[in-house]
């Protein structure tokens, strides 16, 4: 009797043991399936505010108010929606580097700004220049067909401009890293050889020759509190070449829900009336836009308003 009282209180013990694990795993479960639903409810609610970023800064780029009207000048705004942050970049295209027009020196600079090793940076600027000249002449580090073919690539060259920046990630010797730097540094949309200085990033402006980090710095700073007071933005004392604004603009909008969750979008804007009779066009879109945060403290002193 005692026997089978002993085998029914293990039995006991062993069912409650494993109704507290199943109980507990359970719990477990639908703890994480809870932050998982969270995690995503938050994450759309920060891309619709991304976009509804992107919306405000093209209503702010169109306003008639020409106080009232934002900058382009690579210049970052925030405001607020539903209690959370969004900081929104505007930068004209003019201030990139156009990968349709960079001579072989500009582009050297460029990768060279990114200290890719010399040599590389050579035989990507050929490159480049071969796959949007229109003949099969390849130049010293340059590559045309043959090399391409020779490279086991099932592509040549389009031997014309380029039609997209995505486009140059097909170029002979780009690597994932490099054009993960400079995809924000470049343009096919600026028709112009030169970077305009006022809507020029930090980045793209260390890039000109002769140039420091000290100099671009200083110019930057005297760039936003000459927008934060209304008044006219000019190229810098030390800058010799020509500048002109494109009518097309980067928008970057992130937002912020806490200190985990964010998200970026970017889109290329032309303004000027579309074929919808919008009066604007929108010629690039994509979330998840791989840059630093705008919310970086670094960029609390460029906020304008």
């Amino acid at each position: 009797m005692r026997v089978n009282k002993g085998l029914a209180l293990i039995v006991v013990l062993w069912v409650v043991t494993l109704l507290t694990i199943m109980a507990s795993s359970f719990a477990l479960t639908i703890q994480r399936e809870t932050m998982i639903s969270a995690s995503l409810k938050e994450k759309a609610q920060a891309s619709a505010l991304a976009e509804a970023g992107i919306n405000y800064a093209v209503l702010m780029l169109l306003s008639k108010d020409e106080e009232q009207r934002w900058q382009a000048n690579s210049s970052l705004y925030e405001i607020k929606i539903a209690g959370k942050r969004i900081r929104m970049l505007i930068a004209d295209e003019s201030g990139k580097i156009s990968i349709n027009k960079a001579s072989k020196e500009q582009l050297q600079q460029l990768f060279d700004s990114l200290a890719v090793e010399e040599t590389l940076s050579d035989s990507i600027s050929d490159a480049i220049l071969d796959w949007r000249d229109k003949n099969d002449l390849h130049r010293i580090n340059g590559a045309e067909q043959p090399q391409y073919e020779e490279a086991g690539l099932n592509y040549s060259p389009r031997n014309d401009l380029f039609e997209s920046v995505e486009e140059l990630q097909m170029v002979m010797g780009m690597t994932a890293e490099i054009y993960r730097q400079i995809e924000a540094m470049i343009s096919i949309y600026t028709k112009s050889k030169n970077i305009n200085p006022v809507t020029a990033t930090r980045e793209v402006l260390l890039t000109l020759p002769d140039i420091n980090a000290d100099m671009v710095d200083e110019y930057l700073l005297q760039r936003v509190e000459s927008e934060r007071n209304g008044e006219k933005v000019g190229p810098p004392d030390w800058y010799r070449g020509g500048s002109s604004n494109s009518r097309v603009y980067m928008i970057i909008a992130e937002a912020m829900i806490n200190e985990d969750i964010s998200e970026k979008i970017m889109a290329v804007i032309k303004l000027g009336r579309a074929k919808n009779d919008s009066p604007f066009q929108i010629l690039k879109w994509v979330e998840g836009y791989p840059v630093p945060s705008l919310f970086l403290p670094a960029n609390n002193q460029r906020v304008i308003n």
